[in-house]
């Protein structure tokens, strides 16, 4: 069997490409989070990176091609966390509520995130229109359909209730990171509700 090559260090040309972007991004989310996305343009993403115009325009285009790269970023961390904090998870009832909190968990526990989230919801909200956020919905439905053929779950219409369920977390979340004192745990039992209405489990 033939020995795996041993991974290339980073040039310093391509290393110095990496921490520019980083700085971009990192300038761009904190103003996001403090301003919101209506109220950033570039040049004060500019401005915040310490980077030149053209050096910004090695990377990006726009201010919304930003903002897609990091909701791009925080999608694929909570969908990492999920799987990791859901893996072997059973379906029923108890354990769906624990899973439930666990994830509520995640924006709870991230400030930065959650302030975020909430200064920019209209534009989240365009962006799940246009199936940025498909990717989660579909392991939610895998999720879904893996109770019901387990027994875990009722004959449930797993592609309708994958976008209920989906749709009123997106809300929950919506109201959670603009109400203070939200009360998570209400929403929690009555999501639970939402997929056991039919058992009695």
């Amino acid at each position: 069997m033939a020995k795996s090559a041993a991974k290339q260090p980073i040039g310093k040309r391509d290393q110095t490409k990496l921490v520019n972007r980083q700085q971009i991004l990192e300038a761009a989310k904190n103003l996001f989070a403090d301003k919101g996305f209506e109220a950033t343009n570039v040049r004060d993403i500019i401005h915040e990176s310490s980077l030149s115009p053209g050096t910004f325009y090695n990377y990006f285009q726009s201010k919304e091609e930003i903002f897609e790269v990091l909701t791009d970023e925080i999608i694929s961390e909570v969908r990492e966390q999920i799987q990791v904090s859901y893996k072997n998870v059973k379906m029923d009832r108890a354990e769906i509520m624990k899973s439930l909190e666990k994830f509520f968990q995640i924006f709870l526990g991230n400030p930065r995130l959650m302030k975020f989230l909430s200064r920019n919801q209209s534009y989240l909200r365009e962006l799940r229109s246009k199936g940025r956020f498909d990717g989660m919905l579909q392991d939610l439905e895998k999720a879904l359909d893996d109770g019901v053929k387990n027994g875990m779950l009722p004959a449930l219409p797993v592609k309708i209730v994958a976008i209920a369920v989906f749709g009123a977390v997106f809300e929950i979340i919506a109201t959670m990171v603009i109400t203070p004192g939200f009360d998570v745990k209400k929403a929690i039992e009555t999501l639970s509700q939402l997929l056991f209405v039919h058992t009695g489990k």
